[in-house]
């Protein structure tokens, strides 16, 4: 008899019960006040209620007076909607008790950024403002996104170094006509799109295996008469 929909779930939630028991009794063990246990969770916005409920288990045990868990968790605010389990979580915090820091990053200011790219590029500060503040104009200070689109510029020879100026030097009408997005993953995108062909392809094709690939897997594709040169892409790849 196949199982109900009913069943299933009940299932998952007993499932997710257990883990978070064998967990809280790990964490009263391996935890202290002298050894605390810090957990750093990125792009939360991705995490889904089964995840955050554990969390919530672990931050709300009140029989584990022993142990000392830490948890710092990111998200981006403009990828999650009021409805998110992350707001419940932090809800369920509040309402036990538990103390918590909400801390919001923004981006770097247009002194801060200045001082960035003078000590990247070893040039004063007032010299290369200019670059500085069409770079913020551009990216709102994020620092990820200020870095890509500097070596969006650098690959586009936008920027580059002079060696007959011995500096680096760049084309300040050109930046300020660069058409970009507030998004850094449009960038990344278009940089993408950019690489040959068979680069793209070994992308496309190891991404399926998540994170990392095993050697064995690169060794198989190469054997295969669809990707004989599999072992080249890869490598070129590496080096772009």
């Amino acid at each position: 008899k196949p199982a109900s929909r009913k069943d299933t779930s009940v299932e998952r939630i007993m499932n997710s019960h257990n883990v978070c028991f064998t967990l809280q009794r790990f964490m009263r063990i391996v935890s202290s006040r002298l050894r605390p246990v810090m957990l750093f969770m990125d792009d939360l916005q991705w995490a889904g209620s089964t995840s955050l409920e554990l969390i919530q288990g672990l931050l709300s045990d009140t029989r584990g007076s022993t142990s000392c868990f830490f948890f710092v968790g990111s998200y981006r605010s403009n990828e999650v909607e009021p409805s998110h389990p992350i707001f419940d979580l932090m809800t369920h915090l509040e309402s036990c008790g538990i103390s918590s820091t909400k801390l919001h990053l923004c981006g770097l200011s247009r002194v801060d950024l200045n001082r960035m790219i003078s000590e990247a590029l070893c040039i004063f500060p007032r010299i290369c403002k200019p670059l500085s503040d069409s770079v913020h104009a551009k990216t709102k200070g994020n620092p990820f996104f200020a870095l890509e689109f500097l070596r969006s510029l650098l690959d586009s020879a936008v920027l580059k170094y002079s060696l007959r100026e011995r500096r680096w030097i760049w084309d300040i009408d050109k930046i300020e006509a660069e058409n970009i997005t507030d998004n850094a993953l449009h960038l990344l995108s278009s940089k993408m799109t950019n690489l040959p062909e068979n680069v793209q392809l070994v992308l496309k094709i190891l991404s399926c295996f998540g994170i990392k690939a095993d050697e064995s897997i690169v060794e198989y594709l190469s054997s295969t008469s669809q990707y004989p040169d599999f072992w080249d892409w890869l490598n070129e790849a590496i080096k772009g």
